[in-house]
């Protein structure tokens, strides 16, 4: 009864952090809003994964399928963006109960547990994640599950607990891509552990079926709909190494930057103490193919390891731990023992005092993220509201979130091509809104748009067509 009261305790505090922790309205990201447009179009028919009538089964589909149960009912912009960050919230908060469960199976320690979920809820990226219209919480709650599932399956002997593992390590392909390394994680952590011993138990064989299974209805639409079974997973590596490629050391230079020192240190400690058993094995398969997974990439962004969050958190208590280890051989040489209950203090405090730095440092990426987006929102709901259109031509970095605040209109992005500069030409589009540095194409040319409205200096130019102007 104690433990589930805890449980309970965690999840609503976490919760309601997030809740009183909600970005803006008037910040939105490129990706979040193309999540949210997908969302609605699976509305309008279950397999219809598309924006502006294009298949975008390059995303991952889970949680845009996801945001589309809620949208059958909720059809207005702003709360569809808030039901997008609930659902992410919601999402961080079963993280933090899974990170609480996994900890206690792993230390057999209550301090040390609710010190990994402190750990955990405080790491600037699972922190400022948990209140974004992105998948990377929904993510990392079905990645951790699945973690959390096949160890205590293989501990305890429990096969309903290993299919379990699977069909979440299904579901988190399923949300991101990425997720693909959880197949290996599990080979890693086998082999380590079992050497090839595993291959002789059925329940595995099974699980794998099960992960089959389940990614089987996403493979067939990708069949249907996107030209072949594998082609949403290679046209999304694909739009990966197309984007501006990052390397390894500049990106541990984001991360610091982003998560701060101090986590990332107390961590990095910790791997000292690992042990050559199940939960060494366990966090360093865990962490050095997710991570590995991530460096493999040529465009890398410091929210992508989100979903090691939880490995970060049980990795700090070790470095917690390790620190204690420390104090208590010293006060030992000093003649001093340390027992049980002196060291349960020593954690705790040790927790305490590291967990001031990662919070501040998580409240500091939180508000950076608040500005994520936030002239482009301020710009296209004002735009929206005072002039509908039925159609608009927008820079291509707004092209998403053009399509949020004009849910039923059409959007193209403004590239030189011929049918975009034969419609200006014709006067088709009702609105244009440009970010400079952007192509201005013959706008000014055709004689029929009037620039009407700048917005940040001239960063945005709004163009009206003439006779809506008049109006």
């Amino acid at each position: 009864m104690e433990k589930k009261v805890t449980v309970i305790l965690i999840f609503a505090s976490a919760l309601l952090l997030q809740l009183f922790s909600l970005p803006p309205n008037d910040t939105l990201t490129y990706d979040g809003a193309l999540y949210i447009d997908i969302a609605r179009s699976l509305t309008h028919g279950i397999s219809n994964f598309t924006y502006q009538g294009i298949y975008m089964m390059y995303r991952p589909p889970l949680y845009p399928y996801t945001l589309s149960l809620f949208y059958h009912f909720i059809h207005e912009p702003l709360s569809q963006l808030t039901v997008a960050r609930l659902v992410s919230a919601v999402s961080f908060a079963l993280t933090a109960v899974v990170t609480y469960l996994l900890a206690q199976g792993m230390f057999r320690s209550e301090v040390k547990a609710l010190a990994a979920v402190g750990f955990f809820i405080f790491n600037p990226l699972a922190f400022t994640m948990g209140t974004r219209e992105l998948v990377h919480s929904e993510f990392t709650f079905f990645y951790t599950l699945a973690v959390y599932l096949f160890y205590t399956g293989k501990k305890s002997g429990r096969g309903m607990r290993i299919y379990g593992a699977f069909i979440s390590a299904g579901l988190a392909i399923l949300t991101r891509y990425t997720g693909l390394s959880i197949i290996a994680v599990f080979l890693a952590y086998l082999w380590f552990t079992e050497d090839w011993r595993w291959i002789k138990r059925r329940e595995y064989w099974i699980g794998f079926g099960i992960l089959l299974m389940t990614l089987l209805p996403w493979f067939y639409l990708g069949h249907v709909h996107y030209g072949g079974v594998f082609r949403p997973f290679s046209i999304a590596s694909r739009v990966v190494t197309l984007d501006r490629p990052v390397s390894v050391s500049n990106y541990f230079h984001l991360l610091l930057k982003d998560m701060g020192r101090v986590l990332p240190a107390i961590a990095a400690i910790g791997f000292l103490r690992l042990k050559k058993d199940d939960e060494g094995w366990l966090l360093t398969s865990w962490l050095f193919i997710g991570l590995m997974g991530i460096l493999t990439v040529t465009h890398k962004e410091t929210r992508f390891i989100t979903f090691l969050a939880p490995a970060i958190a049980l990795m700090a208590v070790e470095g917690v731990e390790l620190a204690v280890d420390a104090i208590s051989e010293a006060l030992r040489r000093l003649g001093k023992e340390s027992g049980v209950r002196k060291r349960t203090v020593l954690v705790a405090g040790i927790a305490l005092l590291v967990l001031i730095p990662v919070a501040s440092s998580a409240h500091s990426l939180h508000e950076r993220w608040n500005m994520e987006g936030a002239a482009e929102a301020t710009v296209l709901s004002r735009i929206s509201a005072e002039h509908p259109a039925e159609s608009l031509l927008v820079s291509p970095g707004l092209y998403t979130m053009a399509g949020f605040y004009y849910p039923h209109a059409r959007v193209d992005m403004a590239l030189d091509r011929k049918t975009v500069l034969q419609r200006v030409s014709e006067g088709y589009y009702g609105v244009i809104i440009l970010k400079e540095p952007s192509n201005h194409l013959n706008i000014e040319e055709s004689g029929r748009y009037v620039l009407t409205e700048e917005f940040y200096n001239g960063k945005f130019r709004i163009y009206l067509l003439k006779k809506n102007k008049e109006r």
